[in-house]
């Protein structure tokens, strides 16, 4: 994929990223205030586009992406898992909404961004003089090419195109293609969709992209310990970012909000504990999804539903202090 396709392809997700206002925390929150778990099986269909596209590009076209990456001992990359949770709730969101709040012009989110940068530095550092800590590469299955991968493929396919008619027969019919794609509100199967496709993609010609995994990469070569991540990952980076900001722009919905002195320590606090757990993990709760999971990776796997523990731990504690959490509601394939 040349470059300008594979920015196009991440503006494009940026934008649905920030119209589904997907969330790990919001979708814990669900759970825990609404008892449902629209969000969560969202993810999931994410997962599944993923690897079937990703599984799909790589058998037919032989492609051998850059390696994804998992911790050792497995019992570091749980830790890293639970503290990113942890820091994702502090925060008041996880990696994608991070970015998505920053796109509406919540700047108190930069400081999100700089606790993160600091906490993939200091660990990043103190890993250094760890020899028993190490990051081993995640085959996919796909690799091997076998009749277990085929027929994989095949029933995701199936599903896909199941999945592709309901979602067509219970849109809106009125509103047209371009009236779909612009909807102020995407519903969560589609934007599933829509970020599953693009994640393997980018998945099979690029390898691990995301964007916390960049910024893992660049604290890790700036201290020497790691190569320093391809350019071109930077400017993915902000192509997401500006997907998310065209989405705002169009809606008409950027409002700047200076940040204030009382939400500073959240912001860097959960930054830097995300930091932190990404380093350890490795990347955040973007990776785990677009990445790591649609390799079928049973650490990853379990290193996400550690994540799941984290933020749930601390966000009932959090009800414990303020009494209640804000109530995240959804229905008919939306959240709101």
């Amino acid at each position: 994929m040349t470059q300008p396709l594979a920015l196009v392809l991440v503006t494009v997700m940026g934008f649905v990223a920030h119209r589904a206002s997907l969330c790990t925390v919001r979708a814990v929150m669900e759970v825990m205030t609404s008892g449902t778990a629209y969000m969560l099986v969202s993810f999931a269909k994410a997962v599944l586009w993923t690897a079937m596209i990703a599984g799909t590009l790589i058998m037919v076209f032989s492609l051998t992406p850059a390696p994804m990456l998992g911790r050792l001992p497995f019992w570091a990359a749980l830790a890293g898992g639970f503290v990113f949770g942890v820091g994702a709730a502090v925060n008041g969101g996880c990696s994608f909404s991070t970015l998505q709040r920053l796109a509406d012009g919540e700047l108190g989110m930069g400081l999100s961004l700089v606790g993160m940068i600091l906490g993939f530095l200091t660990m990043s550092q103190w890993l250094a003089g760890m020899p028993g800590s190490a990051l081993q590469t995640i085959a996919p299955v796909w690799h091997g090419q076998n009749a277990w991968a085929t027929g994989l493929l095949s029933l995701l396919w199936l599903c896909a195109l199941l999945e592709l008619i309901r979602l067509w027969r219970t849109s809106d019919e009125d509103a047209g293609l371009l009236g779909r794609l612009l909807t102020d509100k995407y519903r969560l199967s589609s934007s599933a969709a829509v970020l599953g496709i693009g994640g393997g993609t980018l998945y099979a010609v690029q390898g691990n992209w995301t964007y916390t995994n960049f910024l893992r990469g660049e604290a890790a070569s700036w201290l020497g310990s790691g190569p320093a991540p391809a350019t071109g990952q930077a400017l993915l980076l902000a192509a997401l970012l500006a997907g998310m900001l065209l989405s705002t722009w169009h809606r008409g919905a950027l409002r700047l909000r200076p940040p204030t002195l009382s939400e500073l320590p959240s912001r860097m606090t959960g930054g830097f504990l995300m930091g932190i757990g990404g380093t350890l993990v490795p990347g955040g709760n973007d990776t785990l999804l677009l990445a790591a999971i649609p390799t079928f990776s049973l650490q990853a796997i379990a290193v996400f539903g550690a994540l799941l523990v984290g933020v749930a731990a601390t966000l009932a504690i959090m009800r414990g202090q303020k009494g209640d959490l804000t109530p995240v509601a959804c229905s008919g394939d939306r959240c709101h």
